[in-house]
């Protein structure tokens, strides 16, 4: 079972990402009509703006900017490329990298103006703070329709944060084979795997898991999903019944069953984190539709005569990441034998040659340390030993001005 991450660094990010995504509603536009003149113009709001200015990509205009307030905004396709970009989330949340590449990959790909984006998922969950960037850049992504395939593939389904990601989505599509929930938080650090209340204390980690209860249900709420039900996979003592009154779903903890309401179904019992199985999602609402393939999903979305582009921003730099981890390991071997190799007795002048190249290696590391966070590499250890090359290059130079 794949479990959120947090370590006690990232509290902070944690506590600020969820309560800027409190703040963040979705907004997709395509025809335009001004309130006062009537003007109708046709196409797609982008990321950028200008003097205050919303800078909308028009079919009547080109390029115009506008006071979005001044017009009514209609939901359609006039105007839009027939093109849909696709990102794939495949892999565990993990990386700082990753997660920038797709901020800034899902803004550029919203501006382009395409039917909309696809989200691929298949994870086992991960950092809890990245998790919520992801989630942050989806919606802020207010002027392009972003669309959920939870598909199969290694993790078996959008598990754990990777749930949180698939409810920051518009729609939710699942393979009949994958399934969606268990998200609840452990915190690893130097005494191993820990739940937030072991980790924090009682008062403390019962307040981290109602923040994080509390954003979920947003999540899924804002597109009309039983906030509830979100809650259950975070905390295994939620019970979660569906009851019907009046025609209509309600979806309820037993305690606040009333006599008029019929029973349907019981969702969640205690004792365990809701996991959903995509039939059982769509039946519950916690996701729209069970699709076999991206094909499928393109077809119900009549999209499929649309030109597909894979963003590949995030393989990229996770491809990007990998080639500096190799590039650390060669410095680091390089470095060492220069230093090995410094002891020898050897002519003064290869052995301040040798300690320079050292020097400018070790200059490199630092570089690589402070540019890649997800390397891991403590910057002060290194000024450290940068420190000890400079300091024997000295005495070197200083013990050959004695003879």
């Amino acid at each position: 079972m794949g479990l959120n991450k947090i370590t006690k660094p990232s509290m902070r990010d944690f506590l600020v990402s969820i309560t800027a995504l409190a703040c963040v509603s979705a907004c997709f536009a395509d025809t335009f009509t001004h309130h006062q003149t009537g003007e109708v113009l046709h196409g797609y709001a982008t990321s950028r703006a200008q003097e205050g200015l919303a800078l909308v990509q028009t079919q009547e205009k080109g390029p115009t900017k506008l006071n979005l307030a001044e017009w009514q905004i209609t939901t359609d396709r006039q105007g839009r490329k027939n093109k849909v970009i696709v990102f794939n989330l495949d892999d565990e949340i993990e990386l700082e990298i990753e997660t920038a590449a797709f901020g800034k990959a899902i803004v550029a790909a919203a501006d382009e103006g395409p039917l909309f984006i696809l989200l691929e998922i298949d994870t086992p969950g991960g950092q809890k703070y990245l998790t919520n960037r992801l989630c942050g850049a989806i919606m802020e992504t207010r002027n392009c329709p972003v669309i959920a395939f939870v598909k199969t593939g290694t993790y078996g389904g959008a598990i754990s944060a990777g749930a949180a990601v698939a409810l920051a989505c518009d729609k939710i599509y699942m393979a009949s084979a994958t399934s969606i929930g268990a998200a609840t938080t452990i915190v690893i650090d130097e005494k191993g795997i820990r739940d937030l209340k072991q980790a924090f204390g009682e008062t403390i980690g019962e307040k981290f898991d109602s923040i994080w209860q509390a954003k979920l249900a947003s999540l899924a709420e804002q597109n009309g999903r039983p906030g509830l039900l979100a809650k259950a996979m975070i905390d295994k003592d939620i019970e979660v019944i569906e009851v019907s009154e009046d025609g209509k779903r309600l979806f309820i903890e037993p305690i606040n069953k009333k006599p008029q309401q019929k029973l349907v179904h019981t969702w969640s019992q205690k004792g365990s984190l809701l996991t959903l199985t995509a039939a059982e999602a769509v039946q519950c609402m916690m996701a729209d539709k069970v699709a076999e393939s991206r094909e499928d999903v393109l077809r119900d979305l009549d999209a499929a005569s649309a030109e597909i582009v894979v963003n590949k921003d995030m393989q990229d730099a996770r491809a990007e990441l990998k080639r500096a981890d190799g590039q650390v390991n060669r410095i680091r071997t390089s470095i060492d034998l220069k230093m090995k190799e410094s002891e020898g007795r050897m002519p003064t002048p290869k052995a301040l040659k040798i300690l320079r190249e050292a020097e400018l290696e070790c200059k490199t590391l630092i570089s690589l340390a402070k540019k890649y966070p997800d390397l891991e590499m403590e910057v002060r250890p290194l000024e450290e030993w940068l420190n000890t090359i400079k300091v024997e290059s000295k005495e070197i130079k200083r013990q050959s001005k004695r003879r």
